[in-house]
């Protein structure tokens, strides 16, 4: 290959050129300077963001779990007072006895581990009814329990039919 000879105008253009690169190449050095405290500004936002997401997430389903637990105590709680109201409108070695009443946490759940805070309120009611020329006794049993704590109260309400005939 030839080396290329260059007029003196060319070779100064070339040297201008030269000289503008490397001036706005320190330019633009200076213009990006504090661009990395911006995107690290922005990645611990979006971190912080996320954090506080999986925080809330967190709490909703403890929160849950919570209400799930109490529920199923409520539950059991309803379901002690139909088995008393049952159990005195159908008693052992007699026949069936009429019920209206309503009975209100006769059983102690203090002895009982997790429903120390639990209570029920029962009620039922009897109807005599004439079908078809046959008695029957109609029972309609209705238990509510409710179980809290720390403010938090959740009830379950039952409710039992029974039929039986004279």
């Amino acid at each position: 290959m030839f080396p290329m000879c260059l007029s003196k105008s060319t070779k100064n253009t070339h040297a201008m050129q030269l000289l503008r690169y490397r001036k706005n190449r320190c330019r633009g050095a200076e213009h990006q300077r504090g661009s990395m405290i911006v995107m690290a500004l922005f990645a611990i936002i979006v971190l912080a963001l996320l954090a506080g997401t999986l925080v809330n997430m967190i709490s909703t389903s403890s929160n849950s779990v919570l209400y799930e637990v109490y529920g199923v105590r409520a539950k059991n709680a309803a379901q002690v007072g139909i088995q008393e109201l049952a159990m005195a409108s159908f008693p052992l070695g007699t026949g069936p006895q009429q019920c209206n009443q309503v009975i209100a946490n006769s059983a102690t759940f203090g002895s009982i581990s997790g429903f120390q805070a639990c209570e029920f309120s029962a009620r039922c009611t009897t109807t005599d009814i004439n079908f078809n020329g046959e008695d029957y006794r109609y029972y309609r049993f209705s238990s509510t329990g409710s179980c809290g704590l720390d403010g938090v109260v959740v009830s379950r309400t039952l409710s039992v039919d029974a039929m039986q005939e004279n």
